[in-house]
């Protein structure tokens, strides 16, 4: 939304005012729309410093939008990927139970007929 004034200092400095008999003192009209030139001045100022920080705000807001949204997809992925290693991982984990199970008995056997496990690992 720009705001559009109808008045530029520059306008009110060029105003003209045509006299009259019974009137306002010109004196005191000039101090006065001096102070409303200054006024004008400080707020079209401002409203530009306004205008530069929303530009700037919003290419933040859009860069901070980007990585949000970059960050959302890279989380889908990770819980894809972590909800796949939490089905497999019962699998994984008994598979590697039974594994250790059967080393275990194999060693046992091995003692049992008098041959050294730890031997065979050396050769």
């Amino acid at each position: 939304m720009e705001v559009k004034l109808l008045l530029t200092p520059q306008k009110i400095v060029d105003k003209e005012f045509k006299g009259k008999k019974m009137g306002y003192d010109p004196l005191e009209v000039d101090e006065f729309l001096d102070l409303v030139i200054k006024d004008y001045a400080l707020m079209e100022q401002y409203l530009q410093e306004v205008k530069t920080s929303v530009i700037e705000l919003q290419k933040t807001c859009k860069i901070y939008k980007e990585r949000l949204d970059s960050a959302e997809v890279q989380n889908e992925i990770l819980n894809d990927k972590l909800k796949n290693i939490s089905e497999n991982d019962s699998g994984v984990n008994m598979s590697n139970i039974d594994l250790l199970k059967k080393i275990s008995l194999l060693e046992q056997a091995l003692f049992k007929a008098g041959i050294d496990p730890n031997s065979i690992y050396n050769k």
